[in-house]
């Protein structure tokens, strides 16, 4: 087993005294994110990011020890866009507001979907998270379920958008939209459930002709999830 370095929450240091400098932390962070959002974050290197400042990949290494920590500043740094200053409303409102937010950043930074899912416990993480459990917070529940009310849409509009920005990579991959592939692959589909084994799910292909919208769609099933939190909640409110 590799020997595990303690989180760079853990190990980060303020940037001495001294000086104005040209180069600090922040300015290596924003540019690995504009860098990641342009073209991916398999383009994030030292090397690249050195090059837009102006400086050598090693004089980065002053102030980020390495891509594992890149990384975990990139992701910190694109949670501080989050809006936490919804305070009217009961759960439901600040939890949904959150949540379309959640989605917004993602497609905003579809990189962020690349980084795994582990907690990194930096200071706008932490901010995410004291407000999302705070939502919930005074509701009288089991620790375990105010856990699972807080993270189950977050969780739902990441997956969410793990599937839309798979249909733009098979977009740009085949050149074919969504209703364009439909149609396409539509004779060819139903040939193999034309068996009759299949009778529900033929239903469903040939009585829906258009490609769902993706923001309704996204509602639809945030109000279905928010519908069901509530009724379990409904003892406890």
């Amino acid at each position: 087993m590799p020997e595990l370095q303690p989180m760079i929450w853990a190990r980060l240091t303020e940037q001495g005294r001294g000086p104005a400098r040209t180069l600090d932390r922040r300015r290596i962070v924003e540019a690995a994110i504009a860098i990641a959002d342009s073209e991916g974050l398999e383009a994030v290197s030292m090397r690249r990011i050195g090059a837009q400042l102006n400086h050598s990949a090693m004089s980065l290494y002053r102030h980020v020890g390495n891509k594992t920590d890149l990384f975990e500043l990139m992701y910190d740094e694109v949670l501080g866009e989050l809006d936490l200053s919804g305070e009217g409303g009961g759960w439901r409102t600040r939890l949904t507001e959150l949540t379309r937010g959640y989605r917004r950043l993602h497609l905003r930074h579809p990189w962020i979907i690349g980084l795994g899912y582990r907690p990194t416990f930096g200071p706008n993480f932490r901010n995410v998270m004291e407000y999302a459990l705070a939502c919930v917070g005074d509701l009288g529940l089991p620790i375990g379920r105010m856990v699972d009310l807080a993270l189950t849409p977050l969780q739902f509009a990441r997956g969410f958008v793990q599937e839309e920005l798979a249909e733009v990579e098979d977009q740009r991959r085949t050149g074919l939209d969504e209703a364009a592939w439909r149609r396409h692959t539509a004779p060819a589909i139903l040939e193999l459930i034309d068996s009759g084994d299949y009778p529900t799910l033929r239903r469903v292909l040939t009585e829906t002709d258009t490609p769902p919208d993706s923001d309704a769609t996204f509602e639809d099933r945030l109000t279905m999830i928010m519908d069901g939190m509530a009724a379990a909640l409904s003892p406890h409110e």
